[in-house]
């Protein structure tokens, strides 16, 4: 009896340090997780530079900003969410006329979607 309360004991110490900790057994990312990602790695900097594209292309489209320019100036963090593809959860210091502000971005990217593989999902001005 002891015995078995040892063991269902240290089972719900592994699974609740894995469950409020974020993280697998294997230290792998969790489905629907974030997770932090370095502002220079190729796949978040080719999503930071997709969302400038949509989103000037948006601006453009509003008969206020026909010329609008947006340039990216850096990226200031990334995070990474595991989800039917990859989430990417970018905030940006963005130049816009000039101008420079900040964005919240979130770009869905689908590796497998030749086609379109990302799509600008969210920005959000701060």
């Amino acid at each position: 009896m002891k015995r078995k309360l040892i063991s269902a004991g240290i089972l719900c110490v592994v699974f609740g340090a894995a469950w409020f900790g974020g993280i697998g057994l294997a230290g792998e990312k969790i489905v629907g997780g974030n997770s932090p990602a370095a502002v220079n790695k190729p796949e978040v900097v080719a999503a930071a530079k997709f969302a400038i594209q949509e989103e000037e292309a948006v601006l453009r489209k509003n008969k206020e900003m026909p010329a609008a320019k947006l340039s990216l100036v850096s990226i200031v963090s990334a995070e990474e969410q595991v989800v039917a593809g990859m989430n990417y959860h970018l905030k940006l210091k963005v130049k816009l006329d000039g101008k420079e502000k900040t964005a919240a971005v979130t770009v869905w990217w689908q590796a497998w979607n030749k086609e379109t593989p990302y799509r600008l999902t969210a920005w959000n001005w701060l």
